[in-house]
């Protein structure tokens, strides 16, 4: 994986700080812009952060870290063509920024490029041999580029299924069916519907696990892209059709909201919209002796023991259906396209489900 948000804002801090010393001739509104978008960054506005580092790179055109901040924020928005841009153009000036690189790779893999992710970081690892977060992820992405190069491929009207072999071509045909089925029933609830062709890989239960490096509890993955094991599938069609449309809606909420949404919005909304999934999320959180509070569910749910993701889960679902009592599903899905556009949560929060987040967190936590 990318290094995490937090150690790239302290190391863009460092270099920011560097730059600043170094351009002291130049108009001092770039080094207060250059330092906004940082605490802009470190505080999740991606919009704010986004308009700062864009107009000091007006100031500073040729400063690889005000390229790379752009880029950073552009990335969680969501604005894959843009971040992508500034990435590039903050390698350009700096061939061995090596934050720049693994973002730009990993921007490319979202995407499904991973023949130009393995090439960006093979390209990173020669001017910089011997980065472990690299070569790591890239052995990885060497494993799963060798998967799809002997894939098979079936198509609908909105999604590209790639399998294995002919063995499972009867397997991805149902995937198509059952995810077009989500796709028309899960826009209809929420209004929206994505346009751009959504690919979904199938695999054994080895190969997920080797290539999404998911934990053991994991039924399906999205990272740009929907991965899941199928073996057996067939056999247990209600348990798939779950899973898919788990997936789908996390495709949905990557559309409108970019990656400015926090983790337990993301699973809370995808599991609410599952078959079943408020019933189960109810019958769990009655089970459970403590809950965690929202606020430890921003991050992701990769390290959690399977009992705990089972309860975040469920507080995560139970926190949607509240927050679709309160308005509705059309004041969530405003609620992600305003984080798409850069708002802050809080800000988003109250003004589309008319309460403030701190006291919905209290509320939550004492029913």
């Amino acid at each position: 994986m990318r290094s995490p948000l937090s150690i790239v804002l302290g190391a863009l801090i460092v270099l920011t700080s560097a730059s600043v010393a170094t351009a002291q001739s130049r108009p001092r509104d770039a080094s207060e812009l250059m330092e906004a978008g940082v605490k802009a960054l470190d505080a999740g506005q991606f919009g704010e952060a986004l308009d700062a580092f864009t107009e000091a790179a007006s100031i500073l055109p040729q400063n690889a870290n005000v390229r790379f901040g752009a880029g950073l924020a552009a990335f969680m928005l969501g604005h894959d063509r843009e971040a992508q841009e500034s990435f590039e153009r903050a390698l350009a000036l700096n061939p061995r920024y090596t934050a720049a690189s693994e973002w730009l790779g990993e921007l490319h893999h979202r995407a499904g490029r991973v023949k130009e992710a393995i090439a960006t970081y093979e390209a990173a690892l020669e001017r910089s041999p011997g980065v472990q977060v690299l070569q790591s992820r890239l052995d990885q992405w060497r494993k799963e580029s060798q998967l799809h190069d002997r894939s098979y491929e079936s198509r609908g009207a909105h999604f590209s299924v790639l399998f294995e072999g002919p063995a499972d071509e009867l397997l991805a045909r149902r995937t198509v069916e059952r995810l077009e089925a989500a796709y028309w029933r899960i826009g209809q609830t929420l209004g929206t519907y994505p346009t751009n062709p959504i690919t979904v890989v199938l695999y054994t239960g080895q190969q997920f696990r080797d290539i999404t490096r998911m934990p053991s509890w994991s039924a399906g993955a999205y990272d740009g892209r929907i991965h899941v094991p199928m073996r057996g599938a067939l056999d247990h069609l209600t348990e798939l059709d779950r899973v898919l449309g788990h997936e789908f809606v996390h495709a949905v909420i990557a559309t409108l909201g970019g990656r400015n949404v926090p983790v337990w919005l993301n699973e809370g909304l995808a599991t609410f919209l599952e078959p079943g999934g408020r019933e189960d999320a109810e019958e769990e959180l009655a089970r459970a002796a403590a809950r965690p509070a929202l606020r430890q569910l921003h991050g992701g749910f990769a390290l959690l023991t399977a009992g705990e993701a089972h309860i975040a889960y469920a507080v995560s679902t139970y926190a949607v259906q509240r927050m679709t009592e309160l308005r509705s599903p059309a004041a969530v899905v405003a609620l992600l396209q305003d984080l798409g556009r850069g708002t802050s949560f809080a800000g988003a929060f109250y003004q589309h489900i008319g309460m403030s987040y701190d006291d919905f967190q209290v509320m939550i936590g004492r029913q």
